[in-house]
């Protein structure tokens, strides 16, 4: 494997900004020698140094890999563009943060893939390892290209650049995936055939070059089928049977350079029982698993005395939904509090359990308070299956008060399907309600962050067949709130709207989404979700010059009964239950209208 040490040294670290970022020598790294291993994994981030460091996945699986006999499991992040530059500018190949050699040298290189605007990054890395962009132009001398997390169920935008992507849950698949590789290395098999033993046998694999993309002659896309009858067609997404089986790092990785979390991050819980409407992590990640007490509160004191943090953030899709909460609570209270350790609850339910929730620990964080309403009416949470009222918010948030919390955000989603300007309304009035209950405690109205972001329908929610709505109605809407609010203790902050439009194409797109991808980033475009970098020129001209009606993708309802480019990966729930829950859905907003 080339080594690049001297040349990172000499080289890139003098002339970058934030070299630190660069260095890989983290407290608690522990890449195995990439030189004798059997198998070569390096785990790449495509966002920024400081996101992908502090995202949990990524080191469960780092630390899963390089505890597998003769694997070797190093890290690589997106160089930020000025590096970027730089790097094209002396010819440095992108390189394993640990082990400083090429990437193009390893085995396999798996991309987590967290959120949609991160797809121009994952050909950003490519290139720079001088791996060709396309899986159809690899050799049996380049390393095979993973992609898993949340894109993994809606893959076929990157799917002319992944060669296997991985459906679900990641510890089971990617054990198997390393055996699988690992012996068809030491057997001399060609990719093809290693590609084809990963298809057949990893668990949530599909690997894209076997099926094919199927369009009408109108050019609408018709669903995939398989090329050979050896592959399996549905891919039915992977899931652990109990969290408890799952490894819980006790010694994460803590950053040379400030990360987005300076905290220990533990999983309590996967899966949410909820059911809302228009979340994906909600629908994708079932069934609810949960992790026991006394494993959590080992795994907290392994981190605390490995890490220094003092700060530990009990992580899930609904941490108020974890069946042992007030037990949790309890024992880490008795057990950390004298070592001063706080708790960061960051995805609590404003309803009972918060009103609860100060008499059983002083070692919550107080700082501000978290409110996921989603809408302002009763009418659209319903609609939504929001299970949440105006009734429990105030409730919650005046026992927080009580408590000692000083802010509360509030997190609202606008184009929601039957959305009328009476809902707008209400999301105002909801916040002001909120800020007033601050007055009966202390005389002063409570400071009221209200975050607004514009839906987007994902795949596998029942708003799946829901169009997005389009920037002139969103606009309004915005200013709308803006003259509602005033010079009230309310404040509005909106989600950049050419980002969500940008969300929503890529999040519905088919495997023509591919060449627009590529065009816009061969235009310029890079780390779109930063607001220094993203520029919409790019990603308008690829649409423009894409035989793709983008428009109608974006902003056109779907039928209930046309093929959608991820069908052909299954989840929990069925496409059944996902068209009932959609027609429920629109019956409501019928009925209230």
């Amino acid at each position: 494997m080339q080594d690049l040490a001297q040349t990172i040294s000499r080289q890139l670290l003098p002339c970058i900004q934030q070299p630190s970022q660069y260095i890989g020598r983290e407290t608690n790294a522990r890449g195995n020698d990439v030189h004798t291993a059997e198998l070569t994994v390096a785990m790449a981030f495509p966002d920024a140094y400081t996101i992908g460091i502090s995202h949990l996945g990524s080191q469960l699986l780092y630390h899963q890999l390089n505890a597998i006999p003769g694997v070797a499991c190093d890290r690589t992040y997106c160089p930020a563009t000025d590096v970027e530059a730089v790097m094209r500018d002396q010819q440095i190949p992108l390189f394993g943060w640990e082990s400083r050699c090429a990437l193009g040298d390893f085995d396999v290189i798996g991309f987590s893939l967290p959120y949609e605007l991160c797809v121009t990054n994952v050909l950003t890395m490519l290139d720079l390892a001088g791996i060709p962009l396309r899986a159809a132009d690899r050799s049996d001398s380049d390393p095979i290209i993973l992609g898993g997390d949340a894109l993994a169920d809606s893959p076929e935008p990157l799917a002319p650049f992944i060669d296997v992507f991985i459906a679900g849950d990641g510890e089971g698949p990617l054990a198997q995936l390393a055996e699988v590789t690992k012996r068809a290395k030491a057997e001399q098999l060609a990719r093809e055939d290693t590609l084809l033993r990963i298809a057949q046998t990893v668990d949530g694999a599909y690997v894209p070059r076997f099926y094919d993309s199927l369009v009408t002659a109108d050019g609408a896309f018709a669903g995939l089928a398989p090329v050979r009858e050896d592959v399996p067609f549905p891919i039915h997404r992977a899931a652990v049977d109990a969290l408890a089986d799952t490894p819980i790092p006790h010694a994460p990785l803590v950053p040379l350079a400030e990360g987005v979390h300076e905290r220990i991050i533990i999983e309590v819980m996967r899966g949410c029982p909820n059911g809302c409407r228009f979340c994906q992590a909600g629908a994708t990640r079932l069934p609810v698993r949960s992790r026991p007490v006394q494993q959590i509160i080992d795994a907290i004191a392994a981190a605390i005395a490995t890490t220094g943090y003092r700060e530990v953030s009990l992580l899930s899709l609904s941490t108020s939904d974890y069946p042992h909460l007030e037990e949790l609570i309890s024992q880490i209270n008795e057990a950390f509090a004298p070592q001063h350790v706080s708790i960061s609850l960051p995805s609590l339910r404003v309803d009972s359990q918060l009103k609860q929730l100060p008499r059983l620990t002083g070692a919550v964080r107080k700082g501000g308070l978290t409110i996921a309403a989603e809408a302002g009416s009763e009418r659209l949470r319903k609609a939504i299956r929001k299970r949440l009222t105006e009734e429990d918010m105030l409730a919650g948030v005046r026992a927080a008060y009580e408590a000692g919390w000083h802010r509360v955000k509030v997190y609202f989603m606008v184009g929601l399907p039957g959305e009328t300007p009476d809902d707008i309304d209400a999301i105002f009035h909801l916040c002001k309600r909120l800020s007033d209950t601050s007055k009966e405690i202390n005389g002063q109205p409570g400071s009221i962050s209200a975050s607004v972001s514009w839906a987007v329908p994902k795949p596998h929610t029942p708003m799946q067949w829901s169009p997005m709505q389009t920037a002139d109605y969103f606009g309004t809407v915005r200013q709308r709130l803006r003259d509602l609010s005033g010079r009230s203790a309310i404040n509005f902050k909106f989600h950049d709207l050419r980002r969500s439009l940008l969300e929503g194409m890529l999040a519905r797109g088919d495997r023509r989404m591919g060449d627009l991808i590529e065009a816009a980033w061969r235009d310029g475009a890079r780390m779109d979700s930063w607001d220094e970098n993203f520029s919409p020129i790019p990603w308008q001209d690829a649409r423009n010059a894409s035989p793709v009606d983008t428009d109608a993708l974006i902003h056109g309802p779907i039928a209930l009964d046309a093929p959608l480019p991820w069908d052909h990966i299954v989840c929990h729930r069925s496409r059944e239950f996902l068209e009932r829950e959609y027609a429920e859905m629109m019956s409501v907003i019928d009925e209230v209208d």
